[in-house]
């Protein structure tokens, strides 16, 4: 496909100095993964709380969903105006919604309406971790940027322990409600820390944005999800919203391939190493906010724990992910791409059986199982980004870092959705708590085939060459 950008980008150290600026920089970047980090670990754990308050329980995946899916549809269109008009204004204004955004959903009074503000929230969630991504891939070179991935993943471990336990006392004090405001200072900070970023930039893109695709891809998504039942209180498929659903997505597809500046580039799925790469992360993306979303609900509703032990048990998946990211980092360059790719989902893998088996067995069984599935995420969620950040130049950079979070959040919303749906046939009969067992149970059993799945791609990755890396 024929792109209006030149492959030329300006000349990078091959290691850089840290200065007072940079620290500063990094600091802010690192503020605001935390701030998308800590509002995925505290919503996780209020969640049940939240269902309970608000009522209408069949609507409950949708405040995963909704974030999700809004996030997902508007990351390629951030990271196509990050390489447009470059990464800092970008950066300052999806974080800016964020922040916006957190005070409306404190003041829902109903599941709908919270459903509408997270998916405004979406909107700027969706331009924080590409476009911080992107900014960390144009300032340090390969070698140097692998060994500063753990350090960044380290935001989720920190908010893995900090965001269950806020969540908890704020659920059990102030009331769910303020589990958003803390968004507010940590997103100011940010902004402070960011506002003299002074980016180094490369040949800009020339064209323009795709408001179009963006448009027909969300309508088809929502349109598959409903059609396949989610937020219906039967969980039955409705055909003619199916039917409209993939029109649309052809409609989608047919357009991106014939526009120069696509909302998804699909010319990177065709690629050797990238397409079955953005496979896995599809997946694992599947797996990993599945097991969030339902785990919590498991722990309180069926083995009766408290929303402490809920959040504790899948906060260790954000320990066990920078725990894997510092591994890759250091080995990256040494033992190669593919290796940790099939490394990482072992663990996935390995995780999702413990899961399936020991469920039912206790708290510390799923912590341990959701711990294996977060160090797998971490062992090639890293390298994958590496890859791809290598593959291009400068001025396609924000947009092949968005198509890697667009991969990973597409599987996560459409899986969570889905997930739902298969839960809420279970409890058709009544919401007991043997009948959200079985259902759970069924999600877990999805899950495990999701694991499985990623190592099957993997296997597949390691037959065939190893992607030489850029050393810019």
């Amino acid at each position: 496909m024929e792109t209006a950008v030149q492959r030329t980008e300006p000349p990078a150290p091959q290691h850089v100095p840290w200065t007072p600026q940079l620290v500063r920089v990094m600091a802010g970047l690192m503020a605001s993964l935390f701030l998308a980090a800590i509002d995925a670990t505290v919503v996780g754990t209020a969640g049940p709380t939240i269902a309970r308050d608000l009522g209408h329980f069949e609507l409950y995946p949708w405040i995963f969903t909704a974030y999700l899916l809004v996030g997902t549809t508007t990351v390629p269109l951030w990271g196509r105006v990050a390489d447009l008009f470059g990464r800092r204004w970008v950066l300052l204004v999806g974080i800016g919604m964020f922040v916006v955004a957190s005070p409306l959903c404190m003041t829902s009074r109903s599941m709908v309406t919270l459903i509408a503000f997270r998916a405004l929230q979406g909107v700027g969630a969706g331009c924080i971790q590409p476009v911080v991504f992107t900014v960390v891939g144009d300032i340090f070179p390969v070698r140097q940027r692998a060994r500063l991935q753990g350090f960044f993943s380290s935001m989720w471990a920190i908010s893995a322990v900090l965001g269950p336990a806020v969540g908890a006392l704020l659920v059990s004090t102030l009331g769910w409600q303020w589990i958003f405001g803390i968004n507010l200072p940590i997103g100011v900070l940010a902004m402070a820390l960011l506002w003299g970023y002074r980016e180094r930039r490369g040949t800009r893109d020339t064209g323009g944005l795709d408001f179009r695709g963006a448009a027909l891809l969300t309508a088809a998504i929502v349109l598959l999800l409903l059609g396949a039942g989610a937020g219906s209180t039967h969980a039955q498929p409705n055909l003619a919203l199916l039917a409209v659903g993939l029109v649309l997505l052809a409609g989608f597809v047919w357009l991106e391939l014939r526009n120069p500046n696509p909302t998804v580039p699909l010319d990177l799925l065709r690629h050797r190493v990238l397409g079955p790469a953005l496979v896995v992360v599809t997946l694992g993306g599947a797996l990993m906010f599945g097991v969030t979303a339902y785990v919590p609900i498991y722990v309180q509703n069926v083995l009766g724990g408290s929303p402490y032990q809920a959040g504790a048990a899948v906060g260790l998946m954000s320990l066990g992910w920078p725990a894997g990211s510092i591994i890759s980092g250091f080995t990256l360059v040494r033992v190669g791409y593919a290796r940790l790719l099939v490394l990482g989902t072992g663990a996935l893998l390995g995780g999702a059986v413990v899961l399936v088996l020991g469920a039912a067995s206790g708290v510390l069984w799923l912590a341990a199982a959701c711990a294996l599935i977060g160090l797998g995420m971490g062992f090639f969620s890293s390298p994958t980004l590496i890859v791809i950040q290598s593959s291009v130049e400068w001025g396609r950079r924000g947009a092949a870092t968005a198509l890697n979070q667009f991969c990973r959040t597409i599987g996560s919303s459409v899986g969570v959705a889905l997930m739902g749906v298969l839960l809420q046939a279970a409890l058709t009969a009544g919401p007991t708590r043997g009948a959200l067992q079985h259902g759970l149970s069924a999600v877990f059993w999805v899950q495990l085939g999701l694991a499985a799945a990623t190592m099957l791609t993997a296997l597949v990755i390691l037959r065939m060459r190893e992607p030489v890396l850029a050393t810019t």
